[in-house]
């Protein structure tokens, strides 16, 4: 069987063992200043999430394994989907159980193109700041972090609530929304991958940077 883009979650993202990860934004911006403290931001591109991945100590063949999935990458060429590790299920359902299969879409869209509000969730289940969600749209995904904490209604509807980043163009009332294991469709930064080092049968310190691809 042929090896397909992007990289699904079993094909690699449940594969990792990480050890420690940092999960951030690069901002594209424009900054200028004055002297009395005054600054002036233009955003030249929409902001990408990134991720610095550090894997745990594991035996060589393994080590192995995922570097040669790294590789088949072709350096950037080709995509993955990675979830925050600190984000795979919202705050209020660590395991996912409350929200099972309910089917979540988007309800409504904010005047702000910066909010939303999502239904098909189970009646009072809670969405918490910091939570993440995944949205596909026109072949694209989003990346969405919840802004504000809110709670769906008893016919399953939340309010509208903040989300970060803003919303791209494309986006309508109705998209599918996944909040269980949300990914960012990613590549590996180039030169950023380090395989590790092996001693005895153990491999060391592999790492590696993604950086979210629209």
């Amino acid at each position: 069987m042929a090896v397909s883009y992007p990289y699904s979650l079993p094909a690699f993202a449940d594969l990792l063992k990480i050890s420690s990860v940092v999960w951030d934004i690069q901002r594209n911006d424009e900054l200028s200043g004055s002297g009395d403290g005054r600054v002036w931001q233009a955003e030249l591109a929409p902001p990408l999430w990134t991720g610095t991945v550090t894997l745990a100590d594991m035996y060589n063949a393994e080590a192995k394994q995922i570097a040669a999935r790294i590789r088949k990458l072709h350096g950037a060429q080709e995509a993955l989907f990675l979830y925050d590790p600190l984000s795979k299920y919202p705050q209020a359902d660590p395991d996912g159980t409350k929200l099972g299969a309910a089917s979540v879409s988007i309800a409504a869209l904010g005047a702000d193109n910066a909010s939303l509000s999502l239904k098909g969730l189970p009646s009072g289940y809670r969405l918490t700041v910091g939570d993440k969600m995944q949205i596909g749209y026109g072949g694209r995904y989003a990346f969405l972090e919840v802004s504000e904490t809110v709670a769906a209604n008893g016919a399953g509807t939340t309010p509208v609530f903040g989300v970060f980043p803003h919303l791209p163009a494309g986006f309508s009332a109705g998209l599918g929304v996944v909040l269980l294991l949300p990914a960012c469709k990613c590549i590996i930064m180039p030169g950023s991958h380090n395989p590790g080092t092996a001693s005895g049968m153990i491999t060391t310190e592999a790492t590696f940077k993604i950086v979210q691809k629209k």
